[in-house]
């Protein structure tokens, strides 16, 4: 009986160190996370604002469905048009709008990152688009939001 209360003894100052010790390893590991999704969410998530003048062909495609490709293009969230002259002024086959469009940077998390390098990249993807003509973007015409 003694045996077992010195043994207990012995082992119980180990067994609260290992506790203590588990408790600041999990500590750490949290610390760890929150700081990991703190810098992703601050470095990662840029979003960016470009306005450009959009030049689509609208008797080959709808304005609607051009639209639509645009939207589908990776980190663009929102667009929005505005035409500069009515319909009835407007060629149908150079038809002109000014195209807003702001675009999130969490797609390019795993591509390295994003900046404003890649709004070229986004504005070159929009040019390709079936039924677009033309996208012209100034430099300053993007910003960061």
């Amino acid at each position: 009986m003694e045996l077992l209360f010195f043994l207990g003894y012995l082992i119980r100052p180990y067994y609260i160190y290992n506790i203590y010790t588990q408790m600041k390893y999990n500590s750490l590991r949290t610390l760890v996370k929150e700081e990991l999704k703190k810098a992703i969410n601050e470095d990662y998530q840029d979003k960016y604002k470009m306005v450009g003048t959009l030049i689509t062909d609208i008797k080959e495609r709808p304005q609607k469905e051009i639209y639509s490709d645009i939207r589908a293009i990776p980190g663009i969230t929102v667009i929005s048009s505005e035409e500069p002259l009515s319909y009835k002024e407007q060629d149908l086959n150079k038809f002109k709008a000014i195209l807003s469009v702001k675009v999130d940077g969490y797609p390019f998390i795993t591509k390295g990152g994003f900046d404003r390098s890649k709004m070229t990249e986004i504005a070159s993807d929009i040019k390709k688009v079936p039924g677009v003509k033309s996208f012209f973007v100034g430099d300053d015409n993007i910003s960061q939001i």
